[in-house]
């Protein structure tokens, strides 16, 4: 039974190196060789074949500006320079060349052939994001699909990130203008409760034995003629510590911050904020926040700060109630 298993393992590991790798190339793959010298047709298809790429379009042109002029009016899916390091001429003309295929918008996979190193025009392909193979055989090189495999990859790597950068990129746009949108329509629910309030000055001091007058006229917010009485302004010392807490809360959330948030209610209290004027402050501070934030995720932070939001007016109308109370049994 052993010997009958170990023959079932041989015979799948010879199918596994006898069937033929992931080509890694698109179908009907099409690739332009530009050089001097025309490349074996034979031994590339025979290459392109070993690898399951059947039927390629293959085509040569030994000059550059054939070269562009092709370029100019079809798509390949790589293109295979070759080049005689030994001439001075000829390592001029293969870098403009390169320069010029780039710079024409074409980012086509490339893949410069040399039979010599050449730092200069290593550098170049790398900086374009080219690959180099160096061969005495040149286009015979066995190792000339493997390389032009590697510069597909590597263009498709690049296409997917510059595509996941700009999603990202419109994404946090679309946060920020989300995010935006949200604080001016807080901006808007405080001017419409303003101009309510406006209107009732009269009517709450009127209503003097109600919950509400005790309220604003404890706080200095109304008289009791129905005027109107600024509060104390609220020290810069008071909004620093505000926007700490903001950012507290955005990063570890509530957690054991209930007793600060407690806190610094009472103290809004006592400098007289209506819940209007700290929702005005917290604003402020929350519009701090998000322009400090540049380019990253806004999203987390409103919901973030929405939630102190609710947990600060909660408190501050506990500090309100309590005051009534105390004013109700005086």
């Amino acid at each position: 039974m052993a010997r009958e298993g170990d023959e079932s393992r041989d015979a799948s590991t010879e199918d596994w190196l006898s069937a033929p790798p992931q080509s890694g190339l698109p179908p009907g793959f099409r690739l332009l060789c530009i050089g001097a010298n025309e490349p074996d047709w034979v031994g590339l298809t025979l290459q392109l074949d070993a690898v399951g790429c059947h039927d390629p379009r293959m085509k040569w042109v030994s000059e550059a500006a054939d070269a562009m002029s092709l370029l100019r009016n079809e798509t390949f899916d790589c293109l295979v320079i070759g080049t005689n390091s030994r001439s001075v001429e000829a390592l001029w003309d293969i870098e403009s060349l390169v320069r010029a295929i780039r710079a024409s918008g074409c980012n086509d996979p490339l893949v410069l052939l040399m039979d010599e190193p050449h730092d200069a025009l290593a550098g170049l392909v790398a900086q374009l994001n080219g690959e180099l193979l160096v061969s005495r055989v040149t286009w015979n090189s066995r190792a000339l699909i493997t390389v032009i495999q590697r510069a597909i990859r590597n263009v498709e790597t690049a296409r997917e990130n510059h595509q996941l950068a700009v999603a990202n990129h419109r994404r946090l746009v679309r946060e920020r203008d989300e995010a935006g949108h949200l604080l001016r329509q807080q901006r808007d629910i405080i001017s419409e409760l303003e101009v309510l309030a406006n209107g009732r000055l009269s009517a709450i001091a009127d209503e003097a034995n109600s919950d509400l007058a005790c309220i604003d006229v404890a706080f200095g917010h109304v008289r009791r003629d129905g005027s109107k009485q600024p509060a104390i302004p609220v020290p810069d010392e008071i909004k620093r510590f505000y926007q700490e807490l903001l950012r507290t809360y955005v990063i570890m959330g509530s957690g054991n911050l209930g007793g600060e948030i407690a806190d610094l209610a009472r103290i809004l209290a006592e400098f007289r904020l209506s819940p209007r004027d700290t929702l005005s402050l917290h604003l402020e501070r929350v519009e701090e926040v998000v322009r400090g934030l540049g380019n990253r995720s806004t999203r987390h932070v409103m919901a973030r700060a929405d939630l102190l939001a609710l947990e600060l007016i909660i408190h501050l109308g506990e500090c309100y109630m309590g005051i009534s109370e105390e004013h109700a049994e005086n």
